[in-house]
């Protein structure tokens, strides 16, 4: 009789755990802050020709983010750059840049300083979703005081980083580390999706199915798989004086800590690997145009 009381009671014990549920949402204090690091390294193979061409990228970046004020279910974030840093690698060399080593002769690094600790303003729901953001032309203001270049230059530029860090792709970026969240409670074992949309260079949709692995104390450990699609209506965008578009689709897989009490990353990879073409619109220069096909690979890791 014991032993089967005791067996009862481990039963009713463990399905006590499995039937519990948990709420995973962001709860930030107003007035704190936020701290938030990412790392993204990327290899783009493209082939040109018959011939393969590979760069090889790395992304980084540190954030913060105050809540200045939550309401309805929302939050409003002074967001700021502390750090950003790029590395490319290719056949012709390597190239770095970052906000911690501007210089006269390193136009780049000068311009992403002149980024850091410029705010602009993220309402962001609890459940991860990025509503609106404002102020972003803040992050540009000075970009080229001190620097004698052409109106041609600067648009250049300014549309270059703009395929970054303007409002869409902000947006996009940051919904994909922190569009996590399930709208209502879930158990061990359960699964939920989300949908966004990423432009950085490209116009891509991302649906993510999700399913809660662990729950302890301190965190919530989740996992994540999804798909890419590209939006084939996407508009071409002008790089290099040319009229391009990237059409690429592909799988994400994702590891995600969450801190139990704020809902809070603490430490997050994400892995994708994507495949399709860069397409190059037809023109005076190239009246048939022309299809490139890429692959790409990443892995971000962020922290906080």
């Amino acid at each position: 009789m014991k032993k089967l009381l005791t067996l009862a009671l481990i039963l009713s014990a463990t399905l006590f755990v499995q039937a519990k549920k948990y709420e995973l949402a962001l709860n930030l204090e107003v007035g704190k802050e936020y701290t938030q690091k990412s790392n993204a390294k990327m290899t783009i193979t493209q082939n040109f020709n018959g011939m393969p061409i590979e760069i090889g990228m790395n992304v980084k970046g540190d954030y913060t983010f105050k809540i200045m004020g939550a309401e309805n279910n929302q939050y409003n974030m002074e967001v700021k750059y502390a750090v950003v840093e790029m590395e490319m690698e290719s056949a012709q060399g390597k190239s770095s840049f970052s906000s911690k080593t501007p210089s006269e002769q390193d136009i780049m690094s000068t311009m992403l300083s002149r980024m850091i600790d410029k705010p602009f303003t993220m309402i962001m729901s609890q459940s991860g979703k990025v509503i609106e953001i404002k102020g972003i032309d803040n992050l540009f203001g000075s970009l080229f005081e001190g620097y004698d270049l052409t109106e041609q230059q600067k648009e250049q530029i300014l549309a270059q980083l703009k395929q970054s860090y303007g409002a869409k792709a902000i947006k996009g970026s940051f919904e994909q580390i922190t569009a996590i969240y399930p709208e209502q409670k879930v158990k061990l074992g359960k699964t939920w999706s989300t949908e966004t949309s990423i432009e950085a260079g490209m116009s891509v949709n991302l649906t993510t199915n999700f399913v809660l692995k662990a729950a302890n104390t301190d965190y919530f450990l989740i996992h994540g798989e999804g798909n890419l699609a590209s939006n084939p209506d996407a508009p071409y965008i002008k790089q290099n004086g040319m009229d391009m578009k990237i059409l690429v689709d592909g799988q994400l897989t994702s590891e995600i800590k969450i801190d139990r009490k704020t809902g809070w990353i603490i430490d997050a990879t994400i892995v994708q690997n994507l495949s399709g073409n860069t397409e190059l619109k037809a023109s005076e220069q190239m009246p048939d145009g022309m299809s490139i096909p890429m692959t790409i690979k990443s892995k971000s890791v962020i922290t906080n």
